[in-house]
Order: structure tokens, then sequence, then C-alpha cells
């Protein structure tokens, strides 16, 4: 009888254990997730809460935010109502662990500002590794589930707030893994609707915790109601659109850090109010009016009242002190201005 009660004893204290280890892993999980996203180079990431699913092998994080901490940048660089991670069982079965995974509601900031340590880019930290330590495992699939990602300028005049939104899409093959045996390559496709308005498709193969030395990438926006890019146009360019629609296609290939492709604006039914000369605009505002006024002038198909050019893009990604996404913007940008200022000055 004695043996048989501590029997039931000791069944009962293991029950009693692994129920309260249940009920506090929510509360450990979060708080070592709080702790490893804490120490991010520039920036610093926190979780509200975490809910475990040990049934169906998965857990979900909710309300995810990643900060800047240098600077002052009003807006988080992410901000995610939730991510829910799910033990692939027919890989378990195959003796791998790999997970799939619904990002729900994700936000992303670009910050422009006059001073870098006011801007927001992602630089200054290593997202890789914050990665692994919120999920340790590969994934074969994301699922991205009303996104947003926002180009902003606070400072500006007016402020600027660009937005692609309602944005659905599909990662696949994405590894956290280490990069020492070379690259893995994901493939991301999504949709989504630029100001509220136009269609906007990605489609890329790039291995995006990577060195960005090989992806391929093409953007199509569709139909984009120029009148819209008016708070863009008038802080950049000093410009207003009165009227006109266009579309915006971009192809880029960069093989071993060398980048090529164009970029190609169609403009149709443009008018063009608050083009005005001054001197002190600087070289973007420059290249804005090149467009209107040089391009327009080089490459319009009268019949159709069309405007269109094609930005050849070229650069090399691997360069000294600087990094391979930095570069990447770098060349994007300068491709962008000296295009259309040389065609202003044929003009």
């Amino acid at each position: 009888m004695k043996k048989r009660h501590a029997w039931w004893v000791g069944l009962t204290l293991i029950v009693v254990a692994l129920v309260a280890l249940r009920l506090a892993l929510p509360d450990l999980a979060r708080n070592y997730i709080n702790d490893r996203l804490a120490a991010m180079g520039d920036y610093r990431g926190q979780v509200a809460d975490v809910d475990i699913h040990l049934w169906r092998g998965a857990y979900a994080i909710n309300g995810l935010e990643i900060v800047k901490t240098t600077g002052n940048v009003p807006v988080p660089f992410v901000r995610v109502d939730a991510i829910d991670f799910s033990v692939s069982w027919r890989a378990l079965w195959q003796g791998a662990i790999v997970a799939e995974a619904a990002i729900l509601g994700p936000e992303l900031n670009f910050v422009d500002a006059p001073q870098a340590s006011d801007s927001q880019s992602g630089e200054g930290t290593d997202w890789r590794m914050a990665m692994q330590d919120m999920v340790p495992i590969d994934i074969n699939r994301i699922d991205i589930v009303d996104g947003r990602i926002h180009f902003r300028n606070f400072t500006s005049r007016p402020p600027v707030d660009l937005e692609v939104s309602e944005i659905n899409g599909v990662i696949t093959n994405l590894s956290n893994a280490d990069r020492g045996e070379g690259s893995r390559v994901a493939s991301i496709s999504a949709e989504g609707l630029m100001l509220n308005q136009a269609a906007t498709e990605l489609y890329a193969s790039l291995d995006p915790l990577g060195d960005m030395r090989d992806f391929d990438l093409r953007l199509r926006v569709t139909a984009i109601d120029l009148t819209r890019l008016n708070t863009l146009t008038e802080a950049y360019g000093r410009f207003d659109f009165q009227s006109g629609a266009g579309d915006f296609v971009m192809e880029l290939e960069a093989n071993d850090g060398q980048l090529q492709g164009y970029a190609k604006p169609l403009l149709d039914n443009v008018e063009i109010l608050d083009l005005e000369e001054d001197a002190e605009k600087g070289p973007l505002s420059a290249a804005w009016e090149a467009l209107v006024a040089g391009a327009g002038w080089l490459f319009r198909n009268h019949p159709e009242d069309r405007l269109a050019t094609q930005v050849e893009i070229r650069g090399n990604l691997v360069q000294q002190d600087i990094s391979a996404w930095q570069a990447f913007v770098a060349t994007l940008r300068n491709a962008f201005v000296e295009a259309y200022q040389a065609n202003f000055e044929r003009e």
C-alpha cells in the first residue's frame, strides 16, 4: 500500500511539475527572446507575449517591435501583429527539423532624414542572428499577410509617406543557417497596392540573410495616379502633378557583386504645376526637373501623349567601408539622378 501511495505521489508531482512548466513556458520564451533582441547593434527588439501550442509543435510571437536606438526616429523599423511558427511534420518524419511561418500584419518603415543617425534603413545589425534567436531552425515557407512598407521623411516640406499596403506574398526556402558553405537562395513573390491604388508586384530570387552579391529582382507598378505622388515630388522636386497616370518597371540582376539592370517609367497625359527655376534646388531636384522637362521632350510620343525613358543601372556592390545594401541603394540613387540630369542637359 505504501509503495502504491508513493507511486501516486510521485506521479502527481511529475504531473504538477509538467503543468507548471507548461504554464511558465510562454513567459520563459518571451523573456528569452526579449533578452536576445535587446542586443542588436543599432536596433533593439521586444515582443509583447508568446503563445505555446505543444499539440501542433508551434508557437506564436505577438506584438513584435524593432526600433532604432541611435538618433531620433519616431517610428519603429519593424512592427508585426503576430508571427506563427509551426513544425513541418512531413519534414520531421524524414529526419529534418524545418518550420513554416505566417507573418500577420507586418509593417516596415524606411526613413530618410538630413542626419544619417535619424535615417532608418536596417543598417547596423546582424539580422540573421536576430532571426536565429527567434527561430533556430530552417523555414521552408513564410506567408506574409496584409503587410505594409513605408518610405517616410518627417522633416521634408511637405512630410513624405510613400506606402505600399495590402501586401500578401510567399517566401520559400529561407534559411538562417551559417553561410560559410555558400548562399541559400530563397524565392519571394508578393503583391500589394502603392498609395492604396496602384497594383504592385515583386518577384525575387535572392539570399535575404546573405551578403547581397547574387540576386534577381523584378518590380512592376501599374496605373498609378501621379497626383498621389505630390507630397514626394514637392519635397524632393519642387513640383506637382496636376494630372496623369503611370507605370513603372524595374529589373535588376547581380552576379558576384556586379549589378546591372534597368528602370523604366511610362507616364501618360502628364500635366505639371509649380516647376520653377531655382539654382539652390540641388541634384535631386534637377533629376526631377529632367524627368518632366528634358526626358519629356526627348521621349514624348505625341499621338499617345506619353512620356517614357529607360534608366540603365550598373554598379559594384562589393566595396570597402560600406555594406552591399548601402552600395545597392547608392547605385540606384545615382543611376536615376545621373540619367535625368544628362537628359536635362541635352534639352
